[in-house]
């Protein structure tokens, strides 16, 4: 049995659909009956409760082998909603690694990110780094996967080139990233269960090829066939948009912090993991584009 925590969000619900479609099973911590209706329906068994609930965590975690979590704090577009991955992610897998040592578990393997040990990582990430340190001391195998940038954050620019020739871009972008998709990001998820090359391991993986973002402005401009006028966005108007929608939205500030570290230093990693026999053709991003054109 594999526990899956973060099931609902981008990356972990994709790791679920992969495991289901291999046959193997899945029970996902989800913090409510109605969060889980759908992994319910895919057949994926249920445990309520959060990080927070130690027993709903022993609960999830009785007969279990394996534990994924891709648990994270920041959802910009949450209102009101608190902000403290100190709490949130970094006490709860605490609590998390201590029960999953004391029921036995065999694995677990953390998303974390790249750039966690940069020494201007904002906050976010460095919330992540404290999560890693805590699995490294935790006595559990463990794998921590650090994925580059996510096509999908691409999405809205995307959706610009397709309604006009006009696109805003935040800050430079010129720093380059190894932009991957979410399916490739849990395809190297999925294929760390149980596999010794990943014990004790952390290991950082993009997609297949380096690219700054006007270069994806311009890939996606072919896939449409038409020409895009860039428009580049100062940094500090997010800043204010942060500090504006604070009150309202606490998580956005924070996420306009990543879009300035992301724009100053980039996202880059290896364009493979290192397994030995598992096989790896990564989506680019053109190919990425022209499939969410057909859609």
């Amino acid at each position: 049995m594999i526990l899956m925590v973060g099931a609902t969000g981008r990356v972990g619900n994709e790791i679920v659909r992969q495991l289901r479609q291999q046959g193997r099973p899945v029970r996902a911590l989800c913090r409510s009956e109605a969060k889980a209706k759908a992994l319910r329906d895919a057949g994926v068994e249920i445990a309520v409760g959060d990080l927070a609930n130690r027993q709903a965590i022993a609960t999830a975690c009785q007969g279990a082998d394996i534990v994924i979590s891709t648990m994270t704090s920041l959802n910009p577009r949450s209102l009101k909603a608190e902000y403290q991955p100190e709490i949130i992610e970094g006490d709860g897998h605490r609590n998390l690694l201590e029960t999953a040592h004391q029921a036995g578990l065999k694995q677990v393997i953390y998303l974390s990110a790249i750039g966690v040990e940069h020494p201007e990582a904002p906050r976010q990430f460095q919330v992540k780094r404290q999560v890693e340190e805590a699995i490294r001391s935790s006595g559990l195998p463990y794998t921590i996967l650090r994925p580059s940038g996510f096509m999908e954050n691409l999405l809205p620019m995307i959706q610009a080139i397709r309604r006009s020739s006009i696109v805003p871009l935040p800050g430079k972008g010129t720093a380059p990233i190894t932009y991957i998709a979410v399916e490739d990001i849990a395809r190297v998820a999925v294929q760390a269960v149980g596999n010794p090359e990943t014990q004790r391991a952390t290991i950082e993986y993009g997609g297949p090829e380096d690219l700054t973002n006007p270069q994806c402005v311009h890939i996606a401009a072919k896939v449409f066939g038409r020409s895009a006028r860039i428009i580049p966005i100062p940094l500090s108007f997010f800043d204010l948009m942060g500090a504006v929608a604070r009150p309202v939205s606490p998580g956005l500030r924070e996420f306009f912090a990543i879009l300035r570290f992301v724009d100053r230093y980039g996202l880059r990693a290896p364009h493979r993991p290192p397994f030995s026999d598992e096989p790896w053709h990564p989506i680019s991003f053109e190919s990425f584009v022209r499939r969410r054109a057909g859609r």
